[in-house]
């Protein structure tokens, strides 16, 4: 029975950052993956994604333009855009390996569990390690729903081919709106069916509102406060049935995906026979990473119970991971985090909301604005640019920020800086940023 000092399982950003570290601390490691290495961000998701949007973020900027120094018809090539992004993630598998193998990490591949604390199995092999890393990431929530076993997921739309006239979502969250502009904008007829009031529940209301508008003139149909009920299969179409106030409707549609959200695929792993306790939001840690129940047991990146589903994340408590394995305690630092919906406006926040804010009992001041009108969003035509800067009455700093726009992902990057180094909202404002820019603006937010 192969024994290792850390075996690691999951070879995504996580896993292969603590094979890395592990491995040139000159301890014995083994790694598996019960799919292709690499992970799910490179080859299933944030990567191919943004690959793939990068044709409508073109084909918007070209139609905005359009009688203003662009003339000519302008389409999405669907397959082309597929090919795009396969090009990218076909070596990566390949390449992960060979980077592992270079260092001398033992590469396996299968499905396994946990016979015991110190035993893990997959088919016929059993091994052991003095320590576990389980960074086996998410998998999307199954949705326990008569017909579920016709709904498609993320992974099934990056396998997407050939574009139908009708796509239904269910789930109005970052994946399903993402997908939702990506299709809208290829010409197919896009529909959200969400249980919640508001799309992209994580995200302030003020600026979340504005893309319900921006997607309803591109076309999608927003259908919020409803929840699917059941699926139907109807010759070569399907029939989605949802409940809204109380009242069945249904909608047809040709490709239903579950974009209700994502959970730790952790149940196949079996902790409990390694006594490591695990809640809904993962694997129960400490500011080590390190499980709370079984001192040999670390977990990093979406699994753990500190997670937020963001691949810098992932990196950063990968490392501290790997330095408590290799060099003792290295504490996680808790730090305001941007995330960003890579829509057509985009959407992006930090910190608290508004109806966070009050909560906290806190004394603050709310700046906000549609900013439409603004020169950034009249230079490229763009129509949608608000923003909502919560800020703390007493010390000035920022507790939160909030944004709409075709850069909102990389204005928000600012409001990170000033909120996890503590520089004040009325500093940040003083700053001196390269004009006509998107973060100029931030002057007079």
């Amino acid at each position: 029975m192969k024994h290792y000092d850390v075996f690691i399982l999951g070879t995504g950003t996580a896993g292969k950052l603590v094979a890395n570290r592990c491995a040139d601390a000159g301890l014995t490691v083994g790694i598996i993956d019960n799919r292709e290495y690499g992970g799910t961000c490179s080859q299933r998701g944030c990567d191919p994604k943004k690959l793939m949007l990068a044709s409508s973020e073109a084909l918007e900027a070209a139609r905005n333009m359009k009688g203003d120094g662009i003339t000519g018809d302008i389409a999405i090539n669907w397959i082309d855009v597929y090919n795009y992004a396969r090009r990218y993630a076909q070596d990566i598998p390949d390449n992960t390996e060979e980077f592992l193998k270079e260092l001398g990490v033992d590469r396996h591949h299968g499905e396994g569990y946990f016979v015991d604390e110190k035993t893990f199995r997959y088919g016929d092999t059993s091994l052991t390690a003095d320590k576990f890393v389980i960074a086996t990431g998410m998998k999307p929530l199954e949705l326990k729903i008569p017909g579920a076993e016709h709904l498609l997921t993320s992974d099934d739309f990056f396998n997407l081919k050939d574009l139908p006239e009708k796509v239904l979502f269910i789930g109005g969250g970052y994946v399903g709106m993402e997908f939702s502009h990506m299709l809208a904008r290829a010409g197919v007829k896009v529909t959200v069916v969400e249980q919640g009031e508001q799309l992209l529940p994580p995200f302030e209301k003020y600026t979340v509102d504005f893309l319900k508008e921006c997607s309803e003139e591109l076309g999608i149909d927003i259908l919020l406060n409803s929840q699917a009920a059941a699926v139907e299969k109807d010759g070569d179409r399907f029939i989605v049935k949802y409940s809204k106030d109380g009242i069945l409707h249904q909608v047809t549609s040709d490709l239903i995906f579950n974009t209700a959200g994502r959970v730790p695929s952790i149940k196949q792993l079996q902790l409990e026979n390694a006594g490591v306790v695990t809640d809904r939001s993962g694997i129960v840690v400490n500011e080590y990473f390190q499980s709370t129940s079984n001192e040999r047991f670390y977990a990093c990146g979406d699994v753990s119970s500190k997670n937020v589903p963001l691949t810098p994340l992932s990196g950063l408590e990968a490392n501290i991971a790997a330095k408590n394995i290799t060099e003792g305690k290295h504490a996680f630092i808790p730090v305001d985090i941007p995330s960003v919906a890579f829509t057509i406006p985009q959407v992006a926040g930090i910190g608290l909301t508004e109806k966070q804010a009050k909560a906290t009992g806190k004394k603050f001041k709310v700046f906000f604005q549609n900013a439409s009108g603004w020169f950034n969003t009249r230079r490229i035509k763009a129509g949608c640019y608000a923003y909502k800067v919560i800020v703390d009455e007493e010390t000035r700093m920022v507790l939160g920020a909030h944004i709409i726009s075709h850069e909102a992902g990389e204005t928000i990057n600012i409001f990170s800086v000033a909120m996890n180094h503590d520089i004040t909202f009325q500093y940040l404002q003083q700053t001196i940023f390269t004009y006509p820019s998107w973060a100029n603006d931030i002057k007079s937010f």
